[in-house]
């Protein structure tokens, strides 16, 4: 009998330990999760009309021109803007496109230098940008004007001076 109750007890108590087990749950769980990924529309940059700074008379000493974002041409020291003969003066435009309300940065070149057929040259400096610094594209798309300040040299050669410039968007 006692064999009986100790055999009884020893069962009793294994019962007890399994149902402790399985209430303590399994020793390890998982879970599951998605990756993902979204590729977005490159943003891109095309010259819609150039930065020209017009007919300009070079006096005996030196001068600026300078053609604002807006199109418009001021000018400094001994430069003579004709009025009837003014030529072509606009600011450079362009066209940016890309994922739509994102916003991107706006590289400027610092100078450059401009040269007429025979090797004279001029420095043009000063960019500056509408918008300036950064743009933001609504609707996927924006309209970027960039003017900048020419330097004449003092009885500047005559002739028609070029050069070109780069201006970088990258997105934020």
């Amino acid at each position: 009998m006692r064999k009986t109750v100790f055999l009884l007890a020893s069962l009793f108590v294994m019962m007890l330990a399994t149902q402790r087990v399985n209430a303590e749950g399994p020793a390890s769980a998982s879970a599951t999760a998605n990756a993902t990924a979204t590729i977005i529309t490159p943003i891109s940059i095309t010259n819609v009309a150039d930065l020209n700074f017009g007919n300009i008379v070079a006096g005996t000493g030196a001068g600026t021109v300078t053609v604002a974002t807006t199109g418009t041409r001021t000018s400094t020291g001994d430069v003579i803007l004709p009025s009837a003969t003014l030529g072509t003066v606009n600011a450079a435009e362009f066209t940016v496109t890309g994922l739509a309300d994102a916003t991107y940065a706006i590289t400027l070149p610092t100078s450059i230098d401009i040269s007429e057929t025979g090797g004279t040259t001029m420095t043009v400096d000063n960019f500056t940008s509408n918008p300036s610094g950064t743009g933001t594209l609504a609707g996927g798309t924006q309209t970027l004007s960039v003017g900048a300040r020419l330097n004449v040299g003092a009885g500047q050669v005559a002739g028609d001076y070029t050069g070109e410039f780069s201006v970088t968007v990258a997105y934020n």
